[in-house]
This record gives structure tokens, sequence and C-alpha cells, in this order.
């Protein structure tokens, strides 16, 4: 882990004052702004009106954080008299130290209140933005936040645009306070949109990302991003931005459509001298559940995100997703699908991959497929699931801007007996490599009941292509290839042609007479098994053909390679529509 030894002194901070207002559980805090001393060579960035002077300690002018877009300011009266009704003292300023329980009494107490959607309709300059044109809006990265002197660490803001227009209350925690961060258009650069000209100071922040120098230690490499709903993104060393994560799922791919949880408020805890891990508290929400989260970030080669998640009902959900994790898949070696395009794969994972409670480990191929398909692994106790990227030749996808190649997979390793439940996957058709179209998720036995708590904790990996969890030679690749009929008699198939790889194969190949391919299917027969040793990239290739004898719809597929009676690789599956 790369770690600095700066020497500059630290940075005095201004307080704030956070109430309460009882009625809507509305945060109400100072207008702290981050000052230098003249003597601090260090830069460090000032909020908002940058030529107004930094109020003292005793004499902040208090200013409300609701979570809205039009809401700019409040009387000083109504903010004497919330702060005279909390604390008793009118005229005076008292910093709010932070402690993780404030999250989890917020997100209890917005449960027992009516839901009021977060999002808010945005200037049209912004909402009007592209996707491109929205990228174009950067932080100024010499305004990051955090002293160098004092941590690797460094924080940067989401301007609001596009599709982001929940307004988000972004949190300091600084020497056990709290800071708000109050909305700057200052601290970004405009691009080329033409909107360096706009005052949007009665907005606030759409997310924010955390920086850290994980390739070398010059470097300022993205660590972690959250931006929109509750999504996040999660890099290890060598990765590129690729597919997501979630705070939660509700209801997704279900007949009364899906909920759509976001985070609305961000603590977010300034890193001590030498620590590894950073600590970030979120505020979640949605129509029927809230919750409170924390997130222990550690970066490294694989970065690991420890998560707490407090759940709370306002109503009864027929599926609650925990670990949701999001990935695109449009096409792939299989080539079930044609696409004319230059690169022969687009995909930001190609499989998942479950340890599941009985220590079975389960190869799942992706697929983009023509109609919207559901695969449910019923499971107890699971011991991890994710969706990785084990394809990393470049060659395969020759994208020199995604880099496919070296984007991340996310791995989920439960904390404590998740009990009794199912690890669901979808994928949905997608015609385009702009849309997530595949997510798996945890989905509890239990259905959360109105007035219900649930807590969970789980940690997400940034792996490359998972290996390291299991000894045992993996799935690499699937392709298939349609079989026609050679005589009225006959019925058309389809070989499938599976790859498998690493772990102790290559030991046992030298005696290929006694290796075979245990392959089954629930419907249609299988038949002309064959295991060859692959001898230009190491492993067997295993082949087999599958016919619909009885005019089946659908049938589901296992194999898996053994030496005599001793298993060798992770069970390959696979649905299959005929």
């Amino acid at each position: 882990m790369t770690q600095h030894f700066q020497q500059h002194s630290k940075l005095p901070l201004r307080r704030v004052l956070l109430g309460a207002a009882a009625s809507a559980l509305i945060m109400i805090g100072g207008t702290a702004r981050i000052h230098a001393q003249e003597n601090d060579p260090a830069p460090v960035p000032q909020m908002a009106d940058e030529s107004a002077p930094a109020p003292d300690n005793a004499s902040a002018q208090t200013a409300p954080t609701e979570q809205t877009a039009d809401t700019s300011a409040v009387s000083e009266d109504s903010v004497e008299n919330a702060v005279s009704d909390a604390q008793k003292q009118p005229n005076v300023s008292k910093p709010v130290m932070f402690d993780p329980a404030m999250v989890t009494d917020l997100a209890r107490n917005l449960a027992k209140q009516p839901f009021e959607n977060p999002h808010r309709e945005l200037p049209e300059a912004l909402s009007a933005l592209s996707a491109e044109d929205y990228a174009e809006i950067r932080f100024k990265s010499q305004r990051a936040f955090f002293n160098p002197a004092e941590t690797d660490f460094s924080l940067e803001l989401y301007h609001p645009g596009s599709m982001y227009d929940v307004p988000i209350t972004i949190n300091l925690v600084r020497n056990g306070e709290i800071q708000v961060i109050p909305f700057s258009a200052g601290l970004f650069d405009f691009g080329k949109t033409g909107l360096s000209g706009n005052d949007f100071s009665t907005l606030n922040y759409a997310g924010f990302g955390l920086k850290y120098p994980l390739s070398d230690v010059t470097s300022n490499d993205e660590l972690t991003r959250f931006l929109g709903a509750s999504y996040f993104r999660l890099q290890g060393q060598g990765q590129s931005i690729g597919q997501m994560a979630r705070g939660l799922a509700v209801d997704l791919a279900g007949p009364t459509g899906e909920e759509i949880p976001v985070f609305r408020e961000f603590w977010i805890v300034e890193p001590k001298d030498g620590s590894n891990t950073i600590t970030v508290y979120a505020l979640l929400d949605s129509a029927r559940v809230t919750g409170a989260y924390q997130f222990d970030i550690t970066p490294g080669t694989r970065s690991q995100a420890d998560i707490k998640a407090h759940l709370f009902f306002r109503d009864g959900v027929e599926k609650i997703g925990i670990a949701p994790l999001n990935g695109m898949f449009l096409f792939g070696e299989q080539r079930r699908r044609y696409f004319d395009d230059y690169r022969g794969e687009v995909h930001s994972s190609d499989g998942l991959l479950i340890n599941n409670g009985r220590g079975e480990w389960l190869w799942r191929p992706l697929d983009n497929p023509q109609h919207l398909q559901m695969s449910s692994f019923l499971d107890e106790n699971p011991i991890g699931f994710g969706l990785l990227q084990r394809d990393r030749n470049f060659d395969h996808y020759q994208d020199l801007e995604k880099r496919f190649d070296q984007q991340p997979g996310y791995w989920v390793t439960p904390k404590g007996k998740w009990g009794k439940g199912h690890i669901e996957l979808v994928e949905i058709p997608s015609p385009s490599e702009t849309n997530d179209n595949i997510v798996a998720y945890w989905v509890p036995e239990t259905k959360p009941t109105a007035g219900g708590e649930m807590q969970v904790e789980y940690s997400v990996t940034a792996t490359r292509d998972g290996t390291g969890l299991h000894g045992m030679a993996q799935a690499t690749d699937t392709r298939i290839q349609r079989l026609a009929a050679e005589g009225d008699e006959d019925r058309s198939g389809t070989r499938f042609v599976l790859n498998f790889a690493g772990g102790d194969l290559d030991y046992f190949t030298k005696d290929a007479n006694n290796l075979r391919a245990d392959i089954s299917s629930s419907e249609g027969e299988v038949r002309n098994v064959r295991i060859l040793p692959d001898l230009e990239n190491g492993g067997v290739r295993v082949t087999f053909d599958l016919i619909d004898t009885v005019d089946a719809t659908s049938s589901n597929l296992r194999a898996f390679i053994l030496y005599q009676d001793k298993v060798l690789s992770e069970t390959w599956t696979m649905p299959w529509a005929f």
C-alpha cells in the first residue's frame, strides 16, 4: 500500500451547527468553510463565495442543508428558534459531534414518515445535458478535499446534471465534528458546455468520488465513486472503470415494476494519519425502505469495501435484493446474437461465480438474451458470489477506450449467516453497450414486512478474474454451434464447446484416459461427449451435443471435470432454450 510522508501542518477547521427539525427530519447546519491559516502552505478549497471571510466559530451564520434544489436559505430567526428549542442556547453555534448512531436514527425515523420523492427539477441547462456533455463538467482536482500532508486519500464532488437530479448533502467528519460542504459552482470546470456563467448556487451535489495513488506513489487514481441512485464503483490497482454495485435492489424485474432507492446524504470521515482505510456513512431512502449504511473502503491490488446496512421498512416488499451487482453484456465468444462490430467481445463481466452454502463452485456464463431471462440458485448461507470478467485478453476486445480487459470483477462475501434464499441473476435484452443489462443479488427467503428491520453485513472486492478464490480449474470459454438434422428421423441439436483451465488440471492431463467430463441436462439428450487436452491454451476442451428429443422448451445444463472420482473443476451451468 502506498503511503506518503508529508510534513505540512494540519489545517484548522471551522465548526458547523447541525440540528433536526422534528417534523421533517431536516438537518440544519452552519455554512462551514475550510480555511487555511496564512502560514499554511497546503492548498485548500474555499466554499461558495470565495471572497467572503470565514466565519468565527462562535458567530457562524446558520443555514439549512435540506436536500432540495430550490431551498437556498432560512431566516436567522427560524434557525435561532430551532436551535433554542433543541439546545436552549439561541445565540451560540456549537459543533455537532458525529456518532454513527445518528445515521441509524435518521433512517429509522425517516421510515416512519411519508415518503417524499427526492428527485428535483433541474434548470433546463443542466437537465438537457447528454451523457457526453455532462462528462465535460469536471471537478477541479486542485481543489480536492483532505490535506495531502495527512492522508493519501482525496475527495472530489460531482455536479448535478443530465440524469443526476437528486440533490445530495455531503458532510465531512473531521476530528469528530460534522461539517457540511455547501454547494459551490466554482469548484467545477464546465468544459465545452458553455455553462460556466450560470448560477447554480441553489443546487446541491450529485455525488462524490475518492482518489488514491493505486498505481504508484505519484499517481492519483479513482478508487471509488458514489453517483446516481445507490450505485457505487470500486477499483483496484491496474483496473479501469467498469461495472457497478448498488446499495439495494427492490422488486427488480418484478410485475409491479422496480423501486429504485437513492442515497440522500453522506458523511465522509477524514482518515487519520497513516490510515489506509476510509469510512463513509450513507442514508438511503425509497418509497418502502430506508437504510443506514457504513462503507469501510480499503484500496489495494484488490480494493475492498466492507459494508454494514441497517434497513427499515415503511411497507412490505415482495423481493429485496441484497448486495446487488450491475454489469453489461452485449456479446461474447458464444455469439448467440450477432452484431456488426469490429470488436470480438463487448462486456464488463462474462460470468456469475457462486460459492454456495454446500461448498460447491458454480460458473454461469452470461448472455444477452432475446427475452428477459431470470435464473435462481437456491441456497442457504451462501459463502460468496460475484460478476467476474475472466477474459483478460485485449485481442478479444480490441477496445482502446473502454479497456474491457482491465475492468474489475466484483466478489461479494457475506458476513454471518444469511439463512435461506436464492441468488438471482437477471439478464435483460439490450441492443447497446450503454445499458447495464446484467444484475445479480441475494434474495432472502423471508420477505420484509411493514415496520420491520433487517441488518446485513458483507464485503465487495474489486478483483480481476477471480483467481485465488478457489484452487480448482475454471470454466474459461463457452462456444455454441447449431447442428442441422442429418436425416428425416434426426432432430436438430446444439453443440457446446467448453474450455477448462487452471488448478491442477494440467498435472492430470498426463493421464488423459482417466479424465472424464460429467455432463447432465434437465431436458433433452446429451450425446457425443468428448474431452481433449488443449495443447494451445492449457487445460482441456469438452464438447457435447444436446438434442431435444421430447419437444421441451428449455433445459438446464451442468458440466464438470473429474480424474477418476476426484473433482478437478468448478461446475459450469447454463440454461438453454431450444
